[in-house]
């Protein structure tokens, strides 16, 4: 900020209907206190279909050297920032890479489980190894559930008396990070992502690669 340069990273699932209702329904009080959240972006990149020599991911995402890690890095990162945003602070991490394939020096699925300091679990999951696999967020709490999948969020809570399933639509919209980027640049306004996004996700990044490699719990001081 001393020689006014604006610092962005991509993290557009942020900006997205998902992660706006369960931000909304959170504020609100709607779940109570959240026990759990889970949260799983995965594809079928790796899958090798038959007569053909490799999936559709290219090469570099298996390349250790280029692409800086696997499955968790580069698809993981996205559940890693939005169970951040909505839970708070890490505290620690446990985490399981694996190569199921013995194609590639990078992990091509991973599950991490983080305990938040609301005493609240948080599940990433991703693989490269998963056909059709949709994008899902779940929220558990007290008083109600919030599930979302592909677009659709729907919450079951005290709230309403028949306990039914409530299908909510975003209460907002927000600008993709490239717009929020340049209009901070243009205005000096704030963005909606933040430098502590980035962080957070670097350190749960780095704590599961370390959790993995010593197999046990990582502490996050």
């Amino acid at each position: 900020m001393e020689s006014n340069v604006q610092l962005m990273v991509s993290l557009p699932r942020l900006t997205e209907k998902e992660f706006l209702c369960a931000e909304d329904v959170l504020k609100k009080g709607w779940l109570g206190s959240v026990t759990m959240i889970r949260c799983r972006l995965a594809h079928g990149g790796a899958v090798i279909p038959d007569g053909v020599e490799k999936g559709w991911l290219p090469d570099r995402f298996f390349d250790k050297q280029l692409a800086g890690g696997g499955s968790l890095v580069d698809l993981g990162a996205h559940p890693i920032y939005l169970t951040n945003r909505l839970m708070g602070n890490p505290i620690s991490v446990y985490a399981h890479l694996q190569s199921i394939s013995d194609q590639y020096e990078v992990d091509d699925s991973a599950v991490v489980t983080v305990e938040y300091e609301s005493g609240a679990i948080g599940i990433i999951e991703t693989s490269f190894l998963s056909h059709g696999s949709p994008f899902q967020l779940e929220l558990y709490g007290t008083e109600g559930t919030l599930l979302a999948e592909d677009g659709k969020v729907k919450i079951k809570c005290k709230q309403y008396e028949d306990d039914g399933w409530l299908e909510l639509e975003a209460p907002k919209q927000v600008a993709s990070p490239m717009k929020q980027w340049a209009d901070a640049i243009q205005t000096n306004s704030t963005p909606t992502i933040t430098k502590d996004d980035f962080l957070q996700l670097t350190v749960i990044n780095q704590a599961a690669s370390l959790s993995h490699k010593q197999k046990k719990r990582v502490e996050i001081r």
